[in-house]
């Protein structure tokens, strides 16, 4: 396996990490397992995750998502050999996707998706502008319009998507650990989060007022520094 070399190789290989982590976690039958083989297996995924995080530290927020999954693997295990199920978490966890969805729109944002990637790992991808706005309701809602405003003026997120995906990965961060957002190759922006992120996330968006879906809004142009550089200003 070829790990450096080829731009974005090495992100390449953590999105795939992350993602055969998450499977694994959602396919594996444990009660198939001996106690050896779910060590050894969790063992290998998190020397995967450090190997890739060493070899380009950009990726170690997607790749924090991984001894999650372990963490999911060891206990499907464990409720295999105590004879108990989980598929109250799975029915919880599914619960929780569909109320991030519901919250997000309540909120004006509805071209999202939000798609499980096994027991360890919600993702949302948003446009950049409703990234941006995403961050804004969950760090300083009353920087939001009271009103949204129609034309074709420059709106939320109209710099760059990187911006957008900065601004949100610091809100989320706020609500939970092991959350990231990052710009894929559509320019879009792709956020990730623990099942348990994600609950607070729907709490905190639903204790908010909803509002209409949002227009253009001036002011946030390319040189736009993102939510955090707009709070620490005077």
């Amino acid at each position: 396996m070829k790990l450096t070399g080829e731009p974005g190789g090495v992100e390449a290989l953590a999105e795939e990490a992350v993602v055969a982590a998450c499977t694994l976690a959602d396919a594996a039958d444990p009660a198939r397992w001996s106690a050896g083989a779910v060590e050894d297996a969790a063992a290998a995924l998190e020397v995967l995750a450090g190997a890739l995080a060493q070899l380009d530290p950009e990726c170690a927020e997607i790749l924090s998502v991984v001894p999650v999954a372990v963490a999911a693997v060891v206990e499907r295990a464990e409720q295999a050999a105590a004879g108990t199920s989980e598929s109250a978490d799975g029915r919880a966890t599914a619960g929780t996707s569909t109320a991030l969805r519901q919250a997000l729109a309540a909120h004006g944002l509805t071209r999202h998706r939000v798609h499980q990637l096994g027991a360890a790992l919600v993702t949302v991808t948003l446009d950049a502008p409703e990234a941006q706005a995403l961050a804004a309701v969950l760090s300083r809602p009353e920087a939001l319009p009271q009103q949204a405003q129609q034309g074709v003026e420059s709106g939320w997120g109209a710099g760059p998507a990187e911006t957008a995906a900065a601004a949100l990965a610091d809100a989320l961060r706020a609500h939970g650990t092991g959350a990231y957002a990052r710009v894929l190759a559509s320019g879009q922006v792709s956020a990730g989060l623990t099942p348990q992120t994600a609950h607070t996330i729907v709490t905190a968006l639903t204790s908010r007022p909803g509002t209409a879906a949002r227009g253009k809004r001036r002011g946030l142009g390319p040189g736009f520094k993102g939510i955090a550089a707009q709070q620490s200003a005077p």
